[in-house]
């Protein structure tokens, strides 16, 4: 596939552009546990997080909807039999606040750091480039100040997340709002967009059942690398 054909690049987050920080899981579940004074182990809860998070991704990419990371928590919590009657807004908001701090300490990172660079050659060639991501736990307003500290979020002409569209990758409806926005940009056709992803399902499939072109990476592979070999 020659990548210079298209004009607007699509690009997934999580696991095509950046990866979690082992150290953030590990002091996530110790908050939980404190703050919802989880009885559990702090194994079972990495467990069972884990399981729900799978979970929870694959409802909004069957479903094309996207749940509430609120109601994602409280479900959550409930299976660790913590008591949701007894939890308000006020306790959700203050663990938020919590795990945001948390989070911004031990952020995720760039799976490659040469990243910006590409971004900032590929604007500077004329393309344009977005964001498309969902999200469970991980909020999006978490998500946008991320970018901005990996030093990649000035090079996306816009960004678009599920928990914001109210529905998830591969809905069409995401791909459709998708391209409405290239098309504030520039007046382009479905074979002028590429979309880059991860997920055979919500990257691969979703942007090709619209009738864009999507690129799914391989193990091992980074979008750098996928740039530099074409």
């Amino acid at each position: 596939m020659e990548y210079k054909q298209f004009s607007h690049f699509s690009f997934d987050l999580w696991l095509t552009l950046i990866q979690s920080n082992p150290e953030y899981k590990q002091k996530r579940n110790r908050l939980m546990i404190d703050h919802f004074n989880i009885t559990f182990e702090p194994t079972v809860v990495d467990e069972t997080y884990n399981k729900f998070d799978k979970l929870f991704n694959n409802i909004n990419e069957i479903t094309g909807g996207n749940l509430d990371a609120k109601e994602l928590w409280l479900i959550f919590l409930a299976e660790m039999n913590v008591d949701v009657k007894l939890l308000n807004l006020e306790s959700l908001q203050a663990f938020n606040e919590k795990t945001e701090k948390l989070f911004f300490e031990f952020h995720p990172t760039l799976i490659d750091e040469r990243t910006p660079q590409l971004f900032k050659r590929l604007v500077s060639e004329g393309h344009t480039i977005s964001l498309l991501c969902n999200t469970a736990f991980t909020e999006s307003s978490f998500l946008k100040k991320l970018l901005v500290k990996l030093g990649i979020d000035e090079y996306f002409s816009f960004k678009l997340f599920s928990d914001e569209m109210g529905y998830s990758k591969p809905n069409i409806k995401v791909y459709e709002q998708m391209f409405e926005e290239v098309q504030k940009l520039r007046s382009l056709t479905k074979k002028d967009v590429l979309h880059i992803g991860d997920n055979p399902r919500a990257d691969l499939w979703g942007a090709n059942n619209f009738g864009i072109e999507a690129r799914l990476l391989l193990p091992g592979e980074t979008v750098v690398t996928v740039f530099e070999n074409n």
